[in-house]
């Protein structure tokens, strides 16, 4: 696997960090998700990653946000399903579960353990995975969590290495992670703008100064080629934002009540109402596309 150039110092003062927050305890509503995911996917569940807006939160609002890797995909969702996961990863589905008389509800993205693995480094030109896994993650559902410890660290490297030559020299962590985490996010047809970046790096500032600290320390005497960093990532932008409209399409299979997720998430980071006609519910394959470009020119997302 190709792995980012950082000493085994600053590689294992991230670990430490991603260690830390790979282990912490989960709420007693995601640890009954998972316990519902393992019973779902039986022997071919590996593990559940725990991430996205609803870790932040005391009080858990909203859906929740998991991956699931599994050993097999054709296994654990069928052979149709398994080979769209396995040319366009993730697939995307909807759980909703009972704890204590209240509905508890999560989307999670399935991968295997293959993917999960070379997605978090550098071999992975996309963000969309190593740019997610670069912030604080649980590990959960699983008796050994080092190995996965391990690719997370990767991929908080990766996500640090490929925003540095778009990094000020003498910035701090905190512009780091702002700078990188923005960059990453601008990948998808995401509506979160830099401050968006700013209010992830500012729920977890130990874990960001830490991490952003090390990789600092490792890249101090390292050149930076500043207009190869800006066309990597316009390459990297626009190559994401078709992927995103593919993966958009994929979820109309895999995703009971996908559009409507959709519409809900552009609602609640814009706060404009996202209406879905009709004719888009009947036949979305066709209609999808105007509405997508309605939204766009409405600023809903970029």
């Amino acid at each position: 696997m190709t792995r980012p150039p950082v000493g085994t110092v600053h590689r294992e003062r991230i670990r430490r960090a991603v260690r830390a927050e790979a282990l912490r305890p989960a709420p007693a509503e995601v640890s009954a998700l998972v316990t519902a995911l393992k019973e779902r996917f039986g022997p071919t569940f590996v593990v559940a990653l725990f991430y996205g807006s609803c870790r932040r939160q005391e009080a858990l609002e909203g859906v929740i946000d998991l991956h699931v890797l599994v050993t097999d995909l054709r296994q654990a969702l069928g052979r149709v399903a398994g080979t769209l996961c396995r040319l366009l990863p993730p697939n995307v589905y909807y759980l909703e579960v009972s704890v204590e008389g209240r509905p508890v509800r999560c989307k999670y993205a399935v991968l295997s353990v293959a993917q999960f693995r070379r997605r978090c480094t550098r071999a992975a030109y996309h963000s969309y995975f190593w740019g997610r896994y670069a912030q604080p993650v649980t590990l959960l559902g699983t008796l050994d969590p080092e190995p996965f410890v391990d690719e997370l660290a990767h991929a908080v490297e990766t996500l640090a290495w490929r925003a540095l030559p778009l990094v000020p020299r003498g910035a701090d962590w905190r512009t780091l992670w702002t700078r990188a985490l923005s960059l990453s996010y601008r990948t998808e047809l995401r509506p979160e703008t830099e401050d968006r970046a700013r209010t992830l790096v500012g729920a977890f500032p130990d874990f960001f100064e830490e991490v952003g600290r090390a990789v600092l320390a490792a890249s101090a005497k390292r050149q930076r080629f500043a207009v190869l960093g800006r066309a990597d990532w316009a390459l990297r932008i626009a190559l994401g934002k078709v992927l995103s409209v593919m993966r958009l399409l994929k979820a109309l299979y895999t995703f009971d009540g996908g559009i409507d997720y959709v519409a809900w998430k552009l609602e609640r980071h814009t706060g404009k109402p996202v209406e879905i006609p009709d004719k888009v519910r009947r036949r979305p394959l066709v209609y999808l596309w105007p509405l997508l470009v309605r939204l766009w020119r409405q600023g809903a997302f970029r």
